[in-house]
């Protein structure tokens, strides 16, 4: 655990050169699998680039009024050909979350004046929402195969033309997932895209091979899901639907899986559920024991006493990747019992996204790691513990929030531009974050409560499935979801008289409420405050 040099990548402009370069170098590897049916497909690299071209080619032939095309679909090879044909076919990609209603998702694509949309069949009633004239053209995916036919002809012309490519204009918007508030629509460029793959891969070792869980039109989900690997030559596995997640994990036998903590917290608790099951717990906590003990004098045994255990996810699956809300030390310490690493980092829809992450030999628990190279963080207005707004500039920072003057100006200052997370950095350049400035709770003595932290604390509890912290009637209040109620006064003995005598005392938990269903989330999992 030492800091070393960053990894060497080659450095390459823009997508559509990195389409001809993954093509050229990558030719007949494969690119992406997945189900279809019962039947599993696959496409090389040399396929994904005519594929690519050919609708990119497509695109061109159709109504020169579709500038920004909004597209919206669950994860598919389909989803991921759309979205690079249009932005190297000089087109604005508008991702939207499937998951929102059709007025919604409308609402979004008028925000950002969309003039097509591309759908999936299951998303199809958006096209209710709009009148004739809204949108000149549209494009169900279930079409796809025949776009593919009418752009091939003309994707040869595409494919040699030298055209320049302006990797400052924007080529997506990108709304935020609205945990808080409205969401606004982040302008990225392809600098910024590619800066933040050759960065965070400079950075991140990676192993190959990864199934794609997390939702493409979450820009983390797309950058380490799919970009990442399409500029490194590894397969990408994609997972169409939550309820395959571990089913596809078995079949691709991937080397690394990007997930938000939840998944991670998931596939934990599976292990040991299956192993009280199965009458193993007692055998298994006893064969961890063991292997740390020959782990401290240099033998690491873990790949074969755990076999059952890495075969549930392949059998090739190394490393973890997670972000997006705080996950706790005891899981990364248990998977590391088995083989494997979790790591942590740091991003935000506004810095494309990737801002910090641990590298697989330099890690310190607690923290989203060091910031990707060439990038500079700081802190301002820190408090007396040193936590302060982490603020970023750099070629990975969005040129604004679409048509929102206001709201980008107020992002910004004096060229930083300002997360909203509260946090401190140390004298090794590690980031810690302790929550969002937005969220903070400030008590009547001027004092300022980090719900994320009090979350984290109160999450460790035993029965405590989800939890929210916030301020009702001037009393700081834990909101908990509980799978097992019969846990109900457990909890609430835990929470006030073993954890608040822990913590300062305006920290502590004055009121404790229960509720019979989960929260609401994002597509990613983060519960709505």
């Amino acid at each position: 655990m030492k800091n070393y040099p960053y990894n060497k990548i080659y450095h390459l402009h823009d997508l559509k050169e990195m389409m001809n370069y993954t093509a050229e170098h990558f030719k007949n590897d494969i690119a992406f699998q997945y189900m279809r049916g019962s039947k599993k497909m696959a496409v090389t690299f040399d396929e994904f680039r005519g594929d690519t071209f050919a609708f990119a080619a497509y695109l061109n032939t159709l109504s020169k009024n579709s500038r920004k095309i909004a597209l919206i679909g669950e994860n598919s090879y389909e989803w991921i050909v759309c979205y690079i044909a249009a932005v190297i076919s000089g087109k604005i990609i508008v991702p939207i979350d499937k998951e929102l209603k059709s007025a919604e998702a409308a609402h979004l694509v008028r925000e950002c004046s969309a003039d097509m949309v591309i759908y999936s069949a299951k998303n199809k009633d958006i096209l209710e929402e709009f009148n004739e004239a809204e949108l000149s053209d549209t494009l169900c995916l279930d079409d796809f195969a025949l776009a593919l036919t009418t752009g091939s002809e003309a994707s040869a012309e595409f494919a040699v033309s030298d055209e320049p490519c302006n990797v400052e204009a924007t080529c997506a918007i990108i709304f935020t997932s609205g945990t808080t508030g409205e969401p606004k629509g982040v302008m990225l460029c392809q600098r910024n895209l590619m800066t933040d793959m050759i960065r965070s891969l400079e950075t991140l070792r990676i192993p190959k091979g990864t199934v794609a869980v997390l939702p493409f039109n979450h820009t983390f989900g797309f950058m380490a899901c799919v970009l990442c690997q399409i500029y490194v030559g590894f397969p990408v596995f994609i997972n169409s639907s939550l309820r395959y997640v571990l089913r596809d994990i078995k079949e691709a036998k991937p080397g690394h899986i990007s997930v938000v903590p939840l998944f991670v917290e998931s596939f934990y608790k599976g292990i040991w559920k299956n192993a009280r099951k199965s009458g193993k717990e007692k055998a298994l906590k006893a064969l961890i024991a063991a292997s740390n003990a020959m782990r401290k004098v240099g033998i690491d045994m873990r790949r074969k006493l755990f076999k059952s255990v890495l075969d549930g996810f392949g059998g090739n699956l190394e490393m973890i990747i997670t972000g997006g809300a705080p996950i706790s030390g005891e899981l990364i310490k248990g998977f590391e019992d088995f083989g494997i690493t979790v790591i942590n980092g740091f991003g935000i829809t506004e810095c494309s996204p990737i801002v910090a992450i641990n590298r697989d030999k330099w890690i310190k628990p607690g923290s989203v790691g060091q910031h990707i190279n060439t990038i500079q963080v700081k802190t301002i207005n820190e408090d007396e513990n040193g936590n302060g707004e982490i603020c970023v500039k750099g070629d990975i920072v969005m040129q604004g929030y679409y048509n929102k003057p206001e709201a980008t100006a107020e992002a910004f200052i004096d060229g930083w531009f300002k997360t909203g997370d509260i946090g401190r950095i140390d004298k090794d350049g590690f980031v810690f974050i302790n929550g969002r400035k937005k969220n903070l709770i400030i008590l009547e003595n001027g004092k300022n409560v980090s719900p994320e932290e009090l979350e984290y604390l109160i999450g460790k509890i035993d029965g405590v499935d989800e939890v929210l912290v916030y301020s009702e009637d001037s009393l700081i209040t834990a909101e908990v979801y509980a799978e097992d109620m019969s846990k109900k006064d457990a909890i609430t003995d835990a929470i006030k008289n073993k954890l608040n005598p822990t913590i300062a005392s305006y920290k502590q938990i004055r009121k404790v409420k229960f509720r019979a269903t989960e929260f609401e989330k994002t597509s990613t999992k983060k519960i709505k405050r």
